[in-house]
């Protein structure tokens, strides 16, 4: 704690050392520092809230905030109060206690609007809650569409009577609000329509209207919608089989030619009508006896005056055979029926529909570059003629159709594809270098806010400053022993003189020096 008061004074006195100038850009400093710190506390602090549910009713958004606030969870509203956020911590145990309760419920109400049935209900209101019940359930099936974010169904259900001859038809309507940047197609309308009519009973397709929330019809103009959509079919299938034949041609000519070097178009005419045939064939050559019937009379009696009755008594003299009288008289007759049957072919016949009923197919072929320089050189007729029939043979070709296939040798005009090629190549580097000047003045500007803005600062607020210990005053003997230490110190400073001088005079004069030695030692009897 002594040493924090200690940096701070000396902080204070480093302050008041600076100049003006410094001293307001310290104090910004500080304050930009202390404001970064407390928000990002408070950043720390705040809870992340996610979303709990999106594009509510004013109902259901109603009722969820008044049971967040019952518990007091807090939240936030978006999207115009349709949208209610909470702590992510909390996202998955809120749904699962709010879907306890039935929340949310839902702008249409479906078949949960029979579970609480009261004892008294009339018939009508009976009608009444399972049309709404029909039309909820209805709109929230067409709701679960990727394409659709809302949808209303409302439906005319007829009452059967038993004064009315023909069945009255029921009509259905629906409108729609698509998802922004989605579309609705001509098939997925189709997919709406179907759904309605095989939901409701009495509705059919022609019956049902589909709009937007534009007020544009998208389905049930006079034309019926089976009919649209059969047209809408014939002509994908139209296209469909034109982009394959163009597919085989340019795949079996560029293998031999190289990319680049066919050009092919094919219009095919297609039989869409759905035609069934039966014959019956009968072969009158072929004759078989189906059933035969023979009958067989006899009959014996004694013979009538006159003869026996019958053609022979009327015959002239001569040629007649008059019958004995009191002879027995006999008599026979046979029938025989013969029925036959004549061999019979019954043969049905069904057409697909989508056969080809004529193709009408153009080829353009560029020639060949030969020689340095390349020169354009056209190909021969020989060659034009083979690819001719690899062409028939690559579209199936059939002359009873009346099918034509005109494959041409030309010079392909490719001054525009270079042309477009060099722009898309200086547009390319101009991009790039686009792209690595902004990498570039990013670098600058992140090097220069280093070396002049951070750098300075992280090194002025990491230097320590100096601290300044007190001086403490010394003891007695700490000022005797101080004395004596200068005073040796002294001495030693003498001493060394006085070598120095001894050493200069015997470097001057040698001989003299040797006589006082020698005259030394001699006193000293050594």
């Amino acid at each position: 704690m002594d040493a924090l008061l200690e940096f701070v004074k000396n902080l204070q006195v480093l302050y008041q050392e600076l100049t003006p100038g410094k001293k307001s850009a310290a104090m910004i400093l500080g304050a930009v520092i202390i404001a970064s710190l407390v928000v990002m506390s408070f950043w720390l602090q705040a809870p992340d809230y996610q979303t709990l549910y999106g594009n509510l009713s004013e109902e259901d958004a109603a009722n969820i905030v008044e049971e967040l606030k019952s518990k007091k969870t807090p939240y936030q509203l978006a999207n115009q109060g349709k949208t209610i956020r909470v702590s992510s911590a909390q996202v998955h145990e809120i749904r699962l206690e709010l879907a306890t309760k039935g929340l949310p419920k839902g702008s249409e109400v479906g078949l949960e609007l029979f579970e609480d049935t009261p004892l008294g209900m009339t018939e009508f209101v009976q009608k009444l809650n399972f049309q709404r019940a029909l039309q909820g359930e209805l709109a929230r099936t067409i709701k679960t569409l990727d394409v659709i974010d809302q949808a209303r169904v409302h439906l005319v259900i007829p009452k059967n009577t038993l004064f009315l001859k023909e069945k009255l038809e029921g009509k259905a309507s629906v409108m729609v609000k698509i998802r922004n940047g989605r579309t609705l197609s001509v098939e997925q309308v189709q997919g709406v329509i179907h759904l309605v009519s095989s939901s409701v009973e009495g509705v059919s397709p022609k019956n049902v209207v589909v709009v937007d929330i534009q007020g544009n019809i998208l389905s049930g103009d006079v034309t019926g919608s089976t009919e649209a959509m059969a047209a809408s079919s014939n002509f994908k299938h139209k296209l469909k089989v034109e982009k394959a034949l163009q597919t085989n041609i340019l795949k079996m000519l560029e293998e031999a030619l190289g990319p680049g070097k066919v050009v092919a178009r094919v219009s095919a005419e297609l039989n869409m009508e759905r035609a069934e045939q039966t014959e019956e064939i009968f072969d009158p050559d072929s004759q078989v006896v189906r059933s035969e019937q023979r009958a067989e009379e006899s009959t014996t009696g004694a013979v009538p005056p006159g003869g026996i009755a019958g053609v022979q008594s009327l015959l002239p003299e001569g040629n007649a055979q008059p019958g004995v009288p009191g002879s027995a008289a006999k008599r026979s007759k046979e029938n025989q029926t013969l029925n036959y049957e004549i061999n019979k072919v019954i043969k049905r016949t069904i057409k697909p529909m989508g056969a080809i009923k004529k193709l009408s197919v153009s080829v353009l072929i560029d020639g060949s570059l030969k020689g340095d320089p390349p020169v354009y050189t056209a190909r021969a007729p020989e060659e034009m003629s083979q690819y001719l029939e690899l062409v028939k043979t690559a579209v199936g070709y059939d002359a009873a159709r009346g099918d034509q296939i005109n494959v041409k040798n030309t010079q392909f005009d490719k001054t525009l594809i270079e042309e477009q090629k060099a722009q898309m190549e200086r547009e390319g580097l101009v991009d790039l270098g686009i792209q690595g000047a902004k990498y570039l003045l990013a670098l600058v500007f992140l090097i220069l806010l280093f070396s002049r803005v951070l750098r300075p600062i992280a090194t002025w607020m990491t230097t320590s400053v100096e601290m300044i210990e007190p001086l403490a005053l010394p003891t007695a003997e700490e000022a005797a022993i101080e004395d004596e230490k200068r005073r040796l110190a002294a001495m030693g400073s003498q001493s060394q003189e006085m070598r120095k001088a001894v050493a200069d005079f015997v470097t001057a004069d040698p001989k003299v020096t040797a006589g006082i030695l020698r005259r030394w030692l001699k006193e000293r009897n050594i």
